[in-house]
């Protein structure tokens, strides 16, 4: 099976990001997003592994939420990676950035299978059009790169995403110390949210 590990966004950055990937999709016929994932930041690219590798990765995840607080977030306008994807871009405040890459380094050491990537955690983004081609790309860069959307947040919880079928759904939802405590499986609840 197919995981990864983000951040799922919430409020008006959540509907902010939903509507752009739906008009993005219906203008520029390009993959939408809106109707496979949920807006997200990405903490840990997609890696593959059975049950007993997935449970390892939730003990790790809670562990590591249990010694860390919440810290907060800021997603201030638009960046691309070349031509092929748009994201919403994460402001690299120190404390965010800080707390990811210890993220990353407890899963990258603690989980000998864990595939480890160079550039992991160095550009917090929330991609908003992804697989363009140039063409695509051109006409939304000149759309959004004016644009200067701004949302203050936190980041409080980490959330394993499942691949099923073409869907990305919430396995498991986790919060960082100094919110709510535990952890909870959520499975079809964000799907519901997504798609509505």
């Amino acid at each position: 099976m197919k995981y990864f590990i983000a951040h799922l966004l919430s409020g008006d950055a959540r509907q902010y990001h939903s509507g752009l990937t739906r008009e993005l999709a219906l203008k520029y016929r390009v993959i939408p997003l809106h109707d496979r994932i949920p807006p997200h930041i990405t903490i840990k690219p997609p890696f593959e592994t059975d049950e007993s590798g997935i449970k390892e990765v939730e003990r790790v995840l809670r562990s590591f939420a249990g010694n860390e607080r919440s810290t907060p977030l800021v997603i201030d306008g638009f960046g691309r990676f070349g031509f092929r994807t748009v994201y919403m871009d994460v402001y690299k405040g120190a404390e965010a950035v800080s707390l990811v890459r210890r993220l990353i380094h407890a899963l990258n050491t603690n989980i000998a299978w864990m595939p480890a990537y160079p550039l992991e955690g160095n550009k917090l983004h929330a991609s908003v059009a992804r697989f363009l081609n140039r063409k695509q790309f051109r006409r939304i860069w000149r759309e959004l790169r004016v644009l200067r959307p701004r949302f203050e947040s936190t980041l409080d919880t980490i959330v394993i995403l499942k691949k099923e079928e073409r869907v990305w759904k919430v396995m498991t939802s986790i919060p960082l110390r100094g919110e709510a405590s535990g952890w909870v499986s959520v499975g079809q609840m964000y799907r519901e949210q997504v798609a509505g």
